[in-house]
């Protein structure tokens, strides 16, 4: 059970609204999610290869979580994210979601939030699915409209942008990203000048394949010959990785020129690893491989930053987490009591950011299991790590600390005594599913479709 926190700002108000001046004190919330990044590529992870300075002054002027993990995959990272629970509890499908879920923004809605999601959303073709997830305001690409942006002119990301404007269509004709900013801006703008406290979960594409130009490169115009990279060419990618960075950036600033930066909580973090195409040098001289799509700690090993204006400066936090805890930390941010029948994973993080002391967690499990969307993934996997160790439901052990890439495999029949009982609750969690494996790893919910694409046939309501 989370427990509501009666301290700070976030406890003042329960669920079902606030007044006019808890409206006014209660902090914002601003949930900026990166694609297929892991820490590798930061400054302030140790990043040597790319060019980050808005994202390194945020860990300057915040909280730095140094053992933050994803699953290795976009829509699974999502629901975990959104929903709290890991997904041996309710992933069904690649790009799908159940209707009934609980998400944070449901629960920020409840408690007086207006709430607005920008960018990809990828958790299932109807844009009815939108309202129900607890966002009283979408602009959203990979929805329905999603199938429509495949022709010969349309992307769904950069390029001749295609975008679902709260039930119309939007088509930006120069770049994506950039149509989200502008939409975010404007949501912020209406709701400071409404006077009401606000959660924006802006899911930025980049990085993303396909790897391209940006507006800011000399060769800007190659984009529209490049739209539909594999991304097997690698050269875009650090332009990609400054233009994130430069919109973290943008965001802060407006924020600030708003008046409403030092009541923020801002939260930057990544869904998974980096493309395994990209290999990135470090400050301790590697040159690191990323690992999405893999189940090892180059695929969930992701930044994590969170602000409150400049309050927080400076702290490094290194406990694990993951992204079920943003669920429980958004709740007692919002001032709300989640119901011990949810018996959430996450825990929240909340105290940490108040400088009390931090809820910490024995353990995150790596069920992976993409499901596409029935078909399991060759490379399904069961594992539970603690601050150093990853058990694998086959019996390997990893000392991820030393070998990330889990190249070195040590069996459980060959291990100490000692590391066997340190291991234990690794084991038992893991085994709480007895009969997982990768040919047959099974979901927690039957996928209500025949195909990946039934869940939202391509029809064009415009």
């Amino acid at each position: 059970m989370i427990k509501k926190l009666t301290a700070g700002l976030g406890a003042l108000a329960a669920i079902g609204g606030c007044t006019s001046a808890e409206q006014q004190t209660k902090p914002n919330i601003v949930f900026f999610f990166a694609d297929d990044i892991g820490a590798e590529c930061f400054g302030c992870y140790g990043g040597v290869e790319y060019e980050t300075p808005c994202i390194d002054s945020l860990a300057r002027n915040g909280i730095q979580y140094m053992n933050m993990n994803a699953q290795p995959l976009s829509s699974p990272s999502r629901v975990q994210a959104l929903t709290g629970l890991y997904n041996d509890r309710n992933y069904v499908a690649f790009g799908y979601m159940n209707e009934d879920e609980h998400t944070f923004a449901q629960v920020a809605k409840d408690a007086g939030y207006e709430t607005a999601i920008v960018g990809k959303w990828q958790l299932g073709r109807s844009r009815a699915m939108l309202p129900k997830a607890g966002f009283d305001e979408f602009f959203c690409s990979q929805i329905e409209m999603y199938l429509e942006s495949r022709g010969p002119r349309q992307t769904d990301r950069y390029a001749n942008s295609m975008w679902d404007n709260n039930g119309k269509r939007y088509d930006f004709a120069i770049y994506g990203p950039d149509a989200m900013q502008d939409y975010a801006f404007d949501y912020i703008d209406r709701k400071v000048e409404e006077g009401k406290p606000f959660l924006l979960y802006f899911t930025e594409p980049l990085v993303h394949t396909p790897h391209t130009t940006t507006p800011d490169t000399a060769i800007w115009d190659d984009l529209y010959d490049s739209r539909f990279s594999s991304g097997a060419d690698t050269a875009y990618f650090k332009y990609q990785v400054r233009y994130m960075d430069k919109q973290v950036g943008n965001m802060v600033r407006h924020l600030k020129e708003k008046g409403v930066w030092d009541n923020t909580i801002f939260i930057f973090a990544s869904d998974n690893g980096t493309s395994t195409r990209i290999l990135s040098k470090t400050s301790d001289g590697l040159e690191v491989r990323g690992g999405k799509g893999e189940p090892n700690y180059r695929g969930t090993h992701v930044p994590m930053i969170i602000t409150w204006g400049d309050r927080l400066a400076g702290r490094k936090a290194t406990h694990l987490t993951d992204l079920t805890d943003l669920m429980p930390t958004i709740a007692d941010i919002v001032g709300a009591h989640l119901p011990e029948e949810w018996n959430l994973d996450g825990v929240s993080l909340y105290p940490e950011i108040l400088g009390q002391t931090p809820n910490k967690k024995d353990l995150v499990l790596v069920h992976f299991n993409p499901l596409w969307p029935t078909t399991p993934s060759p490379k399904a996997s069961r594992y539970a790590m603690d601050d150093d160790y990853a058990y694998f439901w086959d019996g390997r052990i990893y000392n991820y600390r030393e070998d990330p890439d889990f190249t070195r495999p040590l069996l459980w029949d060959n291990a100490s005594a000692e590391l066997q009982a340190r291991l234990q609750p690794l084991k038992a969690r893991v085994d709480e599913m007895a009969d997982f494996y990768p040919d047959k790893p099974g979901a927690p919910r039957k996928f209500p479709y025949k195909t990946f694409y039934d869940f939202a046939p391509p029809q064009n309501p415009f």
